[in-house]
């Protein structure tokens, strides 16, 4: 009787499937620099952007969220900006309710996430190089899951501030 002979094919070792971060990147986004060129950040599409003398604000389609910058300069040579300073006073008179979620803050860079009475999320972020300071925050209707509560965050954690020429 005959036998049949058996052959075996040897392939390649399979690669472990990536496990995904988690992250969502920005999609193709454009870049926005304030004239002086110190401080940028990201500008999804269909956001809208406004520039006025005081800040720039960075507003969703629908309204419902919301990112507002604003720059502070440092007065006299003696004093750095540090961000966790400001950061704490600012959520001594931030009108939060419950518990507020702090992430690792430093010197240059010190951010917090709350909800207000009426149940808006926040988010504030506070960006520093010693001689300027950027103070972020973002409010939106939409719990920080939604799409929009993402994108705010990355347009938050896209601000880019160098030194001032």
């Amino acid at each position: 009787m005959a036998t049949k002979k058996r052959t075996t094919v040897k392939t390649a070792p399979r690669k472990a499937a990536k496990k995904s971060s988690g992250k969502i990147t920005l999609p193709a986004c454009g870049t926005y620099t304030v004239p002086r060129g110190h401080v940028s950040l990201c500008v999804p599409p269909y956001w809208t952007l406004r520039q006025s003398i005081d800040d720039i604000r960075v507003d969703a389609e629908d309204g419902e969220t919301t990112v507002v910058l604003s720059s502070y300069q440092r007065n006299s040579e003696a004093v750095k900006l540090d961000a966790r300073e400001y950061l704490k006073h600012f959520l001594q008179n931030a009108p939060v309710e419950g518990r507020v979620a702090a992430a690792n803050n430093t010197a240059r860079l010190a951010s917090a996430r709350f909800r207000d009475a009426e149940g808006g999320y926040w988010q504030v972020r506070f960006v520093s190089n010693s001689k300027t300071l950027v103070l972020a925050t973002s409010h939106s209707n939409q719990p920080p899951a939604s799409r929009d509560g993402r994108t705010a965050t990355l347009v938050m954690e896209s601000i880019q501030l160098k030194a001032r020429a």
